[in-house]
């Protein structure tokens, strides 16, 4: 029962990381929310995303020395592998458990082809689209400050993350890279 805990725990962890990280990264800076800090208040999305990176700051990886320890190369080798599953992941879906049951978390990253003042239309470069309604307490999140939905323009490349109720998206977090 733990392992299975623990297998859905990294299946959903790492599907959400790979949905949004690679959206893109730009510098942190001091005003606005970071992407961490509005992840973070959002509840099972935004702690599953902000605990597997979703920080817009570049993650600086200390090279190590030539006589390395095998277990760090292994370390290296699997950052490698999830930078680039982040950087390729256009959509998905996983279901996590939470306190109040299950809740099934959706991400997906593409180019805005409509939005308007309730929601988002996204397609992904395989050709996927979906519709994203706006959850109450959305947060958008550009060059590591929060702005407003509307901000947003068709043609936007984004990553979106949220609860996936039946057939409906519901967007709980929109990041824009940097261009």
């Amino acid at each position: 029962m733990f392992h299975m805990k623990r297998l859905g725990l990294v299946v959903a962890s790492g599907v959400l990381a790979m949905g949004l990280v690679g959206c893109g990264n730009a510098p942190a800076q001091q005003a606005g929310e970071t992407a961490v800090e509005v992840a973070a208040a959002m509840g099972v999305e935004g702690q599953a995303l902000a605990a597997l990176g979703l920080d817009p700051t570049p993650a600086v990886s200390p090279s190590a020395p030539a006589d390395a320890a095998p277990d760090r190369t292994d370390r290296r080798e699997r950052r490698k592998a999830r930078v680039m599953l982040r950087k390729n992941v256009l959509h998905g879906e996983v279901v996590v458990q939470t306190k109040e049951g299950t809740k099934t978390v959706a991400v997906q990253r593409g180019e805005v082809t409509e939005i308007s003042d309730s929601s988002i239309t996204v397609k992904s470069t395989d050709g996927y689209s979906a519709t994203w309604s706006f959850a109450t307490d959305l947060h958008v999140v550009r060059h590591a400050k929060t702005v407003q939905p509307e901000e947003i323009k068709a043609g936007s490349r984004v990553g979106v993350a949220g609860a996936k109720n039946g057939a409906t998206f519901v967007a709980r977090l929109i990041v824009v890279p940097a261009s």
